[in-house]
Formats: structure tokens, sequence, C-alpha cells
């Protein structure tokens, strides 16, 4: 399993944000987040279909990542709603070194 660096910060049309051109895709995003994986940012990487190919490395969404936190700290699976709870999993269950 391949694991990508997480954005810093939501991308200017992330579809989390509540101006986003792309938020009419937050359900099916947050769906997949939730039972799928970890979603690569559209504004990254080259296997999407809003920015082909982007020239930038994949990192994971913001904005589907602080829904896979929230969700996880809610249901007692991380310590809290962080980024530092979810490596810390990560570690745990050794999928991080």
């Amino acid at each position: 399993m391949k694991i990508y660096p997480t954005c810093k910060t939501m991308c200017a049309t992330c579809p989390y944000r509540d101006d986003s051109p792309y938020k009419h895709f937050r359900q099916d995003l947050t769906d997949s987040a939730l039972s799928e994986g970890s979603r690569v940012c559209h504004s990254t990487g080259s296997n999407n279909l809003i920015n082909r190919r982007t020239g930038k490395k994949p990192r994971y969404c913001r904005g589907a990542r602080d829904v896979q936190i929230r969700f996880f700290h809610a249901i007692g699976f991380l310590e809290e709603p962080t980024d530092a709870a979810w490596a810390k999993k990560l570690k745990e269950m050794g999928m991080l070194k």
C-alpha cells in the first residue's frame, strides 16, 4: 500500500470548501474515504477526473482526511482528532515506520 503525505490545508477548489465548484462530489468522496481509503487530492497526482495530469506529486486530500480523523475519533479508534493521532495509529498497526 502506497502512503502519500496529506495536504497541509485544503486546496483552493477542495470539494470540502463551501464555495468549491466541486462541492457536489463531497458526499461520494466522504463515502469513499470512510469505506475504501484515503483520497488523493484532485490538485495533485494524475489519477483523477478533474485535472488529468497535474505534474505534482500525489498528496492526500486535506478535506477527506479531516472527515476520516473526525469519524475515527468519534468511534474511539483515534485518541484525538489530529494528524498526530492518525500517524500514531498507523505506526501501531505497522503501516508507517
